[in-house]
């Protein structure tokens, strides 16, 4: 069973070229199934519904708007593990310095970034708490 994994965006940025197709380009979904809401699989979804079919949220804070705050309250009501990324040259980067943000440079920064700390999950633990199934005792990789 994989991680499903949400990815959150602006729509004021290229989402299809500067987000999904680096993640893709890198094969994260061998590993992890990556929810894109605005692709044609998701995009008559309700985000709602997405959210809570979610493991955890990859937020990408760049451009930021009024439907992506809206979202992320949604996904902090489910109480979903939100990782934030911001693009270095976004006009709004200072808004977020008091936040555990991660800066990227590029595309494929940001998709390396992204990778690394999926691989860095505790995959057991998430699929457990998933299914409502705890574990006492420390869970292995």
């Amino acid at each position: 069973m994989k991680i499903k994994v949400y990815i959150m965006h602006s729509e004021k940025v290229d989402y299809k070229n500067n987000i999904y197709k680096p993640l893709l380009s890198i094969g994260l979904m061998n590993d992890y199934f990556l929810i894109l809401p605005l692709s044609e699989k998701f995009k008559s979804s309700y985000i709602k519904q997405l959210l809570i079919d979610s493991d955890i949220v990859i937020c990408d804070l760049s451009n930021s708007n009024i439907f992506l705050n809206l979202e992320i309250k949604m996904a902090k009501k489910q109480n979903k593990k939100i990782y934030y990324f911001i693009n270095e040259n976004d006009k709004n980067i200072k808004k977020y310095n008091n936040e555990e943000v991660i800066k990227y440079n590029d595309s494929s920064d940001f998709s390396n970034k992204v990778k690394n700390i999926l691989d860095s999950l505790n995959k057991k633990e998430i699929l457990l708490n998933r299914e409502n199934i705890y574990s006492l005792g420390k869970l292995e990789k």
